[in-house]
């Protein structure tokens, strides 16, 4: 089964996705090549991303993304993403909306497929695989 879902679900930021849809299922397809996945992508509001991420990992405030591996027998997962952050962070990288969503729709992807960012090693390793799929995606998708 290949399921992808993508809604928008805050109202902060306007969002448009289908072009997300299209790069999301491109990496999926393509970059990563998945034969099956159930993968539900949620932009979400400053305030709900801030509660998620008190729940699950005891930190205050919003964040950028949060991924919930299930750890099934085909990649199963949600992503949740606050286009708020995005927006922010996308400024002090002097990136555009759209590039830093890719990013972490990549990112989050890269968690469903064993990559960790808890040590310096792992973020590193995490980062080049990100840059890698993200210049495949620019180049193809």
């Amino acid at each position: 089964m290949k399921r992808l879902t993508m809604r928008n679900q805050q109202r902060e930021i306007p969002l448009v996705t289908h072009a997300l849809r299209r790069q999301t299922q491109w990496l999926l397809e393509h970059a990563l090549a998945w034969p099956e996945y159930e993968i539900g992508i949620y932009f979400i509001n400053s305030k709900r991303m801030a509660a998620l991420n008190e729940r699950h990992l005891s930190h205050e405030g919003p964040t950028d993304i949060l991924t919930f591996d299930y750890k099934e027998s085909i990649p199963t997962g949600e992503i949740y993403i606050c286009p708020k952050v995005a927006e922010e962070n996308a400024r002090q990288y002097r990136a555009t909306l759209l590039q830093e969503l890719a990013r972490y729709l990549v990112h989050g992807l890269l968690h469903m497929n064993g990559y960790d960012d808890k040590t310096p090693g792992d973020r590193r390793t995490m980062k080049r695989e990100e840059n890698r799929l993200l210049c495949l995606l620019h180049n193809n998708g």
